[in-house]
């Protein structure tokens, strides 16, 4: 009888940790997967993980998450370029607030495909725009940028804390900045420097995304463990 009875308790329980799993990955997807339909650029998700210090490099320095494009969701067209756009300025999680007054002359740099540097500090952006890739012949790519921490003298470095910058994708023609589709909506890059687990998730927690989306992972948090995943480097 007992066992009769744990049958679809168990089932119910799995079915709702492979749920919760799922929400999870959706939340804090590796990867960074754009599309396009109908002349617009979607991407997977309003938020990505990522941990400086994941590259043979040292403690500042990441290419994680990486840019896969999901031709199953909508090629690109072939020969085009993906490119980011820079938004807002760098924010820092001074343990309870999002705030740039914390800074203390940090800047994060992004390093595009073609060698030009987005760097993002308290005050803005310079150079705003980077290329991420070409489409292939079948409008596919698979990239990674470098992205770094650094101190006020431009040298690798800055405090132990959380840093977010915000980016949105559009696609070009070649050799150009001219925008052939709608760019993506802007999502958010949360980069963890040096913080344990239970502090950047707290921080992660506090970024202000849109409330339909919190809503789905939090109404299955706890039934679960969240554990920290530090993001392995891709192989393109």
């Amino acid at each position: 009888m007992i066992i009769r009875w744990l049958k679809p308790v168990l089932a119910l329980a799995l079915s709702v940790s492979f749920s919760a799993a799922m929400a999870e990955e959706h939340l804090h997807a590796t990867d960074i997967q754009p599309w396009k339909t109908d002349g617009q650029v979607f991407i997977n998700s309003n938020l990505f993980e990522t941990d400086f210090g994941d590259l043979a490099g040292g403690d500042y320095l990441t290419d994680e998450p990486g840019f896969v494009v999901d031709i199953s969701q909508g090629a690109f067209t072939p020969g085009n370029w993906l490119q980011f756009q820079g938004l807002g300025s760098l924010k820092f999680w001074d343990g309870s607030t999002w705030n740039n007054s914390s800074l203390n002359g940090e800047h994060l740099d992004i390093e595009s495909l073609d060698g030009g540097i987005t760097s993002f500090s308290a005050s803005g952006i310079s150079n705003p725009t980077g290329l991420i890739g070409e489409f292939d012949s079948t409008g596919f790519f698979h990239s990674h940028l470098e992205m770094s921490i650094r101190n006020a003298a431009n040298e690798l470095g800055g405090s132990v804390g959380a840093y977010w910058i915000e980016l949105q994708l559009f696609e070009t023609l070649a050799n150009s900045n001219l925008s052939v589709s709608t760019a993506s909506a802007p999502f958010s890059l949360i980069f963890n420097r040096g913080l344990d687990s239970v502090a950047y998730e707290t921080a992660v927690s506090a970024v202000p995304v849109p409330a339909a989306f919190w809503l789905f992972g939090s109404a299955l948090v706890g039934l679960i463990p969240r554990a920290r995943r530090r993001l392995a480097t891709a192989q393109a």
